[in-house]
């Protein structure tokens, strides 16, 4: 019994292993989002027109012109930086370095028409593991309720045998 448990938490690893290797290696060249990017900003000509969404970091904004210089965030971030026209949007409320979600019209290379923009707030992000703290104590209290952890055999067993 001792000698499976180790032989399965070592397969266990190996697989956790390989897996880890196989998406360092090949998720990047198989991901269809990536493979989309790399066209549109390779063979701008041929998606002229085509509308795309991305996230984008805020390098400079023209409020006289209506354009934001903008760099976009999406994985591997090996795109270049793109001047945004944002005809008739406000960019009022947006400040250098901030973080926008955009969808946008390609017309030439590294050239495109925002339809629609928003403005990414990092606390938001942060405010969903501020909303799940509490249900951490719950969970551990509904765990030791019904598990015990016996130090003989080092794992969890269940309180109640019948139940």
């Amino acid at each position: 019994m001792k000698h499976k448990r180790i032989i399965l938490g070592l397969f266990a690893l190996f697989l956790l292993i390989t897996s880890m290797m196989y998406a360092y290696q090949n998720a990047e060249s198989n991901d269809p989002q990536i493979k989309k990017y790399k066209q549109i900003f390779e063979h701008t000509e041929t998606y002229n027109n085509t509308k795309i969404s991305f996230t984008a970091e805020i390098l400079a904004i023209d409020r006289i012109n209506q354009t934001l210089r903008v760099f976009i965030q999406e994985r591997p971030y090996t795109y270049p930086q793109v001047h945004i026209n944002t005809a008739n949007l406000t960019i009022d409320n947006l400040q250098k370095g901030d973080l926008i979600d955009v969808i946008a019209i390609v017309h030439a290379e590294n050239k495109m028409t925002a339809t629609n923009i928003w403005r990414n707030e990092p606390w938001k992000d942060n405010l969903i593991y501020l909303r799940s703290l509490p249900a951490i104590p719950f969970a551990l209290y509904l765990f030791f309720r019904t598990w015990k952890f016996n130090n003989q055999t080092w794992r969890f067993e269940r309180r109640k045998k019948n139940a």
